[in-house]
């Protein structure tokens, strides 16, 4: 067991919940909207990602993605799933502004939509991704503790070698590993306000493209970034995620503007 490693989780951790309750509290303290509204995008995200197509996605992936062993069907696997992925968020984005937003006569806004995104992204960092962060980095405590022999010995009743490696690529976790995921949950925040917004834009400037444009946006990121790190490494990956996110943050500023000029009209 490495003490790089284990700092190295526990910074993760500690950026996975920190910073977007920061980013949040300082948005909620310049434009004081709604918390209600923050909590509709936790809702949504909970209801269509976590409860629906999180279980759904797991189990396509047992029983019709591993058995995809080419580099072709694999690919084509990656395409359909991150489609379907999208589809499923943005559709749930879509739905939250439809029918929660009139409930308490919520503004179709920038400043809410904002609001909405960071209530969606917050949801999906700080309890499904550091929830899973948490539990590989107790996974890495507990394995760390254990001497090789020990820990080949814990493996006799499982005798499968898809099993063994799982384990084995735990205890050989690189620090590297931990800070990826926390760079890469900090990048997906602007990609998931980017979206939020985009989705909004299909309502008040009443152009359905919009809400296209956010599922065709969310798929490409879906399929770049792991399809990079699969083939050239994580920090390819993720450079070209920085990238990504610059566009996202473009997308967000230009909207703000489209979407005020659209309430104006």
């Amino acid at each position: 067991m490495s003490a790089a490693t284990v700092v190295a989780f526990i910074i993760s951790l500690i950026v996975q919940v920190c910073f977007p309750l920061a980013v949040t509290l300082y948005f909620r303290r310049r434009y004081h909207t709604p918390w209600k509204l923050y909590g509709y995008g936790m809702l949504i995200f909970a209801v269509f990602q976590i409860v629906s197509w999180l279980p759904i996605n797991v189990y396509l992936d047992a029983t019709f993605g591993d058995k995809l062993t080419t580099e072709t069907g694999a690919f084509l696997w990656l395409l359909a799933t991150a489609l379907l992925t999208s589809l499923t968020e943005e559709g749930g984005r879509w739905l939250g502004y439809r029918f929660l937003f009139p409930r308490h006569k919520y503004k179709l806004s920038w400043e809410n939509g904002m609001m909405y995104g960071l209530g969606h992204a917050s949801m999906e960092t700080m309890l499904l991704i550091a929830g899973l962060t948490f539990m590989y980095f107790i996974a890495y405590l507990v394995l760390g503790q254990a001497t090789q022999s020990t820990f080949l010995k814990s493996l006799a009743p499982l005798q499968t070698e898809e099993v063994s490696s799982t384990l084995k690529d735990i205890i050989n976790t690189s620090w590297t590993q931990p800070i990826v995921v926390a760079v890469e949950r900090v990048l997906m925040f602007g990609h998931q306000l980017a979206w939020a917004l985009m989705v909004l834009a299909s309502f008040i400037a009443k152009r359905k493209r919009w809400f296209l444009f956010a599922v065709i946006y969310h798929w490409m990121i879906a399929v770049v970034v792991p399809g990079l790190a699969r083939l050239y490494g994580f920090w390819v990956a993720e450079g070209v995620n920085v990238a990504l996110c610059v566009i996202s943050m473009f997308i967000i500023i230009k909207l703000r503007a489209l979407l005020t000029e659209a309430q104006l009209s």
